[in-house]
Order: structure tokens, then sequence, then C-alpha cells
């Protein structure tokens, strides 16, 4: 019993089970990792358990150290190395290593990295003809990763795709010939391998006890690895929740947590309800979202916990305001109460949200992490977009000229764009006027000059508004963004439909920037909106620094395993959560799920945010609050006061003044300072 010391009663019920087939369904919060290094901690030192019959697979390299580390202070590090502790893939590259050949392959193989892989797509793309410009080879390498994952269920329409149906047989024959295997092909093979029944027996002799976290996100493949490798013993021991599964995009399947007593007979379930992380009100009000889903385990989290906050609601009228509450509050709360900036997150739907928010922070000089998400004037589109705006605004940016004209595609090759580079620079003259006298030079292809005519018009067009309305770049974004189908562009270049829809969103909301700059200077222009993103993108303290303590900034799917002490779910609409673009029962669930996920992130103080009205395109347009807000009951619910927030962070604006002032004293009048 002492090895269980410290586990509630629902722990150590799980931690105790030896043989056969049990899903322990621990809910957010509730020591779910704890449990199961317990447990196999418990079955070496109280089960006699031989420690190299057992075998733990995670998801991630961080969760198999976590599990090592934890299990190696109860009974060891000489003892837990005798264990097989492994991510999934892990796991496969090793059943690869041992039985490869009897696939016809050596086992010599090398893995590809993303690097690797890329290049092979792209010179798959080169070989068969097709212009990796216009067919994006890291849009096309997700796709075969998607179909390799849902093997062997395979995604027959996709090979309907001509690019996308010769792409993946030379990638692939292009890896067997390397003698080399991607990530997904470490599964695949792995699986083959294990349906022949000499390799399977022999895995399942060495593995007599298999434990598996997060088992709410294998797919297809990872699951059919996992049941053969238990299929002899029926001592498989998995710990998810299924009320977490949100990752059915990339194809995990929360049916096998569901029906896990139907996949193995005689299975046992224990449920972790008691959670350690956040208040009875975050639980409460968690809990009145997530019931709502058919598809889910009935189970309800509880805390010993002393009662906290209420969830806060702020109300905008806009997503500017919204934005300018939000770090408001955040201030006036860090100083009120003696908080650190890195106490707070900020978590959003989808990564277009981010931008209004960065301004903010950045205008109160607060520090903030953008995690899994790159900044937003930073991202692809928008220095897509702006190198148009930038080379109106300066016709020498040859750097702005040479990006605009080759994107999207519009018969402009490489080598013409070098040739008017060339002669820009010979003759000392603006890339934009070369570029004009190329147009009608005649020493370009007809393609080629076609496309630098509606190039060069377009410019002329832009320069027009600028000139005629020097003080409105909005209108001059609208005429870019309705004259350029950068959408069109994006999907030529292989992105499929919902990657180049969310550019078209980041792209909406780049409008909205300078719609918003130009509502709130009296002297707006052109090259001073450029100037203030350019000040924004270099306004950026060292990584270390940042880390200290920053405002963290996430998508409620990066969020997942986190927690902080306050969380804001912001933007939270129909349109974000649920997103717009979830049609399917199923991908309604699991919106639900993601918003319950980013709840059960905070351990002292849940916010929710929503905005009246948004911009899309410079236009405003109603919105309204997420349906899961509604699912909360009132009484668990609070309104976090306009005039409230604003006074707080003023007193914190005076606190921090007169604290700078106080130390400006000090130094002056200390002694051996001057007089």
């Amino acid at each position: 019993m002492s090895i269980l010391k410290g586990l509630n009663e629902q722990q150590r019920e799980a931690a105790r089970h030896v043989d056969g087939p049990i899903a322990v369904v621990a809910g957010a919060g509730t020591g779910k990792t704890r449990t199961i290094a317990h447990r196999a901690a418990y079955l070496i030192e109280e089960r006699g358990v031989d420690p190299s019959g057992i075998l733990a697979v995670t998801f991630t390299n961080k969760a198999a150290r976590e599990m090592r580390e934890r299990i190696s202070k109860m009974i060891g590090s000489e003892v837990c190395a005798l264990m097989t502790v492994r991510t999934i893939h892990s796991l496969c590259s090793m059943i690869l290593r041992e039985d490869f050949s009897a696939l016809g392959r050596a086992p010599e193989f090398t893995i590809c990295d993303a690097s690797d892989q890329t290049s092979l797509v792209r010179r798959a793309l080169v070989e068969n003809g097709f212009d990796p410009k216009k067919n994006d080879p890291v849009s096309l390498l997700w796709r075969i990763g998607a179909v390799k994952n849902a093997f062997p269920d395979v995604d027959r329409e996709e090979f309907e795709d001509p690019v996308f149906a010769r792409v993946w047989s030379a990638y692939n024959k292009a890896l067997e010939s390397a003698n080399s295997v991607d990530f997904d092909d470490l599964l695949i093979f792995a699986l083959k391998l294990l349906g022949k029944k000499e390799i399977r027996t022999k895995y399942q002799k060495r593995f007599r006890y298999i434990m598996v976290d997060e088992y709410q996100d294998v797919n297809g493949c990872q699951y059919e690895i996992i049941k053969r490798l238990a299929a002899g013993h029926g001592n498989l021991y998995v710990v998810g929740d299924d009320d977490q599964s949100i990752y059915g995009w990339r194809g995990a399947q929360v049916k096998n947590i569901l029906n896990f007593e139907q996949d193995f007979k005689q299975a046992r379930v224990v449920k972790l309800e008691r959670n350690y992380r956040s208040t009875p009100q975050i639980l409460e009000a968690a809990y009145a979202v997530i019931k709502n889903n058919v598809e889910r385990r009935d189970k309800k989290l509880w805390t010993s916990e002393k009662s906290g906050d209420l969830v806060g609601i702020i109300e905008s009228a806009d997503e500017t305001e919204e934005a300018a509450r939000v770090v408001d509050y955040i201030i006036a709360e860090k100083h009120s109460k003696g908080l650190k900036y890195g106490d707070f997150a900020i978590l959003y739907r989808t990564n277009a949200q981010s931008r209004l928010f960065e301004e903010k922070l950045m205008r109160h000089a607060v520090s903030y992490i953008m995690v899994g998400g790159t900044r937003f004037f930073e991202r692809r589109e928008i220095k897509d977009v702006t190198a148009y705006l930038r080379m109106v605004a300066n016709p020498e940016d040859e750097t702005a000229a040479l990006r605009a004209a080759a994107f999207p595609p519009r018969g402009i090759g490489k080598t013409s764009l070098e040739k008017i580079r060339e002669r820009a620079f010979e003759e000392k003259k603006p890339i934009l006027s070369a570029m004009r006298e190329a147009a009608g030079a005649g020493w370009l292809n007809a393609k080629a000059a076609e496309g630098l005519r509606g190039f060069v018009a377009l410019c002329d067009a832009l320069d027009e508004i600028r000139r005629r309305l020097p003080k409105q770049p909005l209108e001059m974004a609208k005429k870019l963004v309705g004259s350029v189908n950068f959408k069109a562009g994006y999907e030529r270049a292989g992105a499929d439909k919902n990657e180049a829809a969310r550019r078209m969103d980041n792209i909406a909301e780049f409008v909205n920037a300078v719609e918003e700059y130009q509502r709130n200077e009296p002297d707006s222009s052109l090259e001073g909106f450029l100037e203030n993103i350019a000040l924004m993108t270099d306004e950026r303290e060292t990584e270390l620094e940042q880390k200290e303590d920053s405002v963290t900034l996430m998508t409620l799917h990066s969020a997942k395993g986190l927690e902080f002490k306050y969380v804001v779910l912001v933007g939270a609409e129909e349109g974000f959560t649920p997103h717009e673009r979830s049609n399917f029962e199923w991908e309604l669930e699991e919106e639900r799920r993601l918003f319950y996920v980013g709840m059960t992130r905070a351990r002292k103080k849940l916010l929710i945010s929503y905005a009246g009205s948004r911009r899309r395109y410079g236009e405003s347009l109603l919105r309204k609050p997420s349906p899961y807000v509604a699912e909360i009951p009132p009484a668990l619910l609070t309104s976090e006061d306009n005039e409230e927030i604003e006074r707080a962070r003023e007193a914190a604006a005076e606190s921090i003044s007169e604290g700078h002032r106080a130390r400006m004293r000090a130094m002056l009048f200390s002694d051996g300072g001057e007089s």
C-alpha cells in the first residue's frame, strides 16, 4: 500500500488493477499521469511483475520523459530503465529495426525529417511536370500524412486528384529507393508487421502489460497497432478523457475510448473525477457545457477546494473594445493582486484573432509570448498583402515589388523577374518603372507580358487611390483585396480549402487593422500604417525575457495539457465557437469539447469574452454570443464592469508611475549620489 500512498480512492482503484483490459477515464486535472506512473510502480514493487515486460506508450517525447521521471522517483532509475517507455512512433521504429526484413526492407533505414520530406515532395512535383509554386509541397505533405494516418481506412477521394495521385506514388517510391521512411510510415509498416502471426506473438510475449496514455487521441492506425499488441493477453491499460478529444481533424477517433468495453471484452472502467486544478465554480460551468454532448461518458468533476470566483463575462461592443477591456483587466488584476503576467493566458479559436490583443499588449508595454503560432504581421499571407502596399508607398522597394509580382502567379516567371531586376539596377530606375517598360518592350513572352501589364495596371490603380485619397489607406486595402484573387493563389499553391480559408480570414483581419488605424489616426496615410506595423513587428523582447513574465497567447488546441491561474476565452461567439466551418454533428461535438478544454485550463479565475460586432474586410457584422455561454447557469456568471476595469487599470498605471518615481528619487538622493 505504501507505493500507492497519497492517491485518492479512485486513483488507488485504477493503480491497483493488474490483469485484463481497463479504461481509466481521467477528467481534466484529475492526476492521470500520477495514476499511470503509480500503477507501473505498483506492478513492479507490489505484484512482482518483471519491468522488462511493461510497455508504456505516450504521444509526445515530453510525456514519455515525465513518465520516466515519475516512475524513477518511486522505484529507482535502474529498475525504470528496464521498462519500455516510448512514444508510439518510437515503439514502431523499434519494431521496424527488428523485423523490417520480413517486408523485404533493410532494417538500417533512415527516418526523414520534415525538411527532407518537403524536399522529396518538391522533387516529385518537378519530376511529374508540376510547378511547386502552384502546388505547395507542405500542403501536399499534410494530405499525404492524413491518408497514411487513416490507414487501413484509406480515403480514395484524395487519389482522384491527379496531382496528389502522382506525387503520392513518386514520393513513396523515392522513400523506398533511399531505404527511408517518414513518421507515418513507421506506423503503417509496424501495423503490417504485426499482421504476421509470428512477429505479433513475439511482441505479445515480450510486453505482457501495456499502458497507453492520451488514448482519446489515437487514430485508426495507432488503434490497430495497440489492439494487435494486446490481443494475446488482454492486459491493456488505457488512460484518456473523451471530453478532451479535440484532434478529429488529424485522424483521432473519440469512438476508441467510448467503445472500449465493446472492443475489449470484460473490460473495466474506472473514472477519475476529483479535480486538483480548478475552483468549484469553474468545474460547474464547464460541466454545464460539456454535458450537452451526446457522444460522451457521463462524468462530473468535483473538487474539495474552497469556493472561488464566479466566471467573469466581458461583453464588448466590438473586437477593438474587447481587446482593450481584456488587456485592461489583465493589467489591473496583475497590479492590484500582486500577480505576474505569466499567470494569465488569452485563448482563442483561430490564429487570426490574436492581432488586436498583440497590439494592445504592445501598446501597454506588456510582454507576451505566442505559443504554436506566428505573430500576426509576420504571417505569410499578411506579408503577401503588405508587399503590394509597400511597393505603392515606395516604388523603389524591390523586395516588395518582386514578391507582389510573383504572387498570386500571373505568368511572370522567376527568370523574367530577375531580368527586370537587373535592368532596373543597370539603368538606375525604380523596379516598378522597369516593370512598366518591360510590359511593352517585346522581349518577354506573351503570357508574361500580359501578366505584367495586369500587375502594373493594378499598381497604377492603387497609386491613383493613394494620391486621390491620401488619408484613406482603407480604400486602397479594399481595392487590393477585391482585385487580387489571393484565395485562388493559395489553392493553386497546394493549400487545401481549409488552409486557404484560414489565410483569407487573416487577410480579412488585416483589412480590419487598416480600418482601425484610419479611424483612430487623424493624419492617417498608407506610409503611416506601414510604419506602424513595421515598428510593431520590431518591438519584441528576447525569448528568455518573454518567458520570465509574459502573458500567454495561444489557440484552444495549443492549450491542451496546460494550466494557468487566469484564463480568458476570447471571441466566444457563433462563428468562432463553434467554428463556422463545422457542419457535421461530430464536428459540432468536437467544438464543444474544445471550448470545454479551454475552460478547464483555468485554476483560479475563468473569464469569457465576446463582442457584439466584428469587422470583416472593413465592414461591421453583427455577432451572437456562443451557444456554449448560454449553457452556463446565470448563477455561475458575473459581468465584469467596464468602468470598474478602466478605473482599476488607471490605478495600476498610477501605481507603476509612482513606483518608478520613487526608484528615481532613491537613485538621485542616495548616499554617494550627485546632489
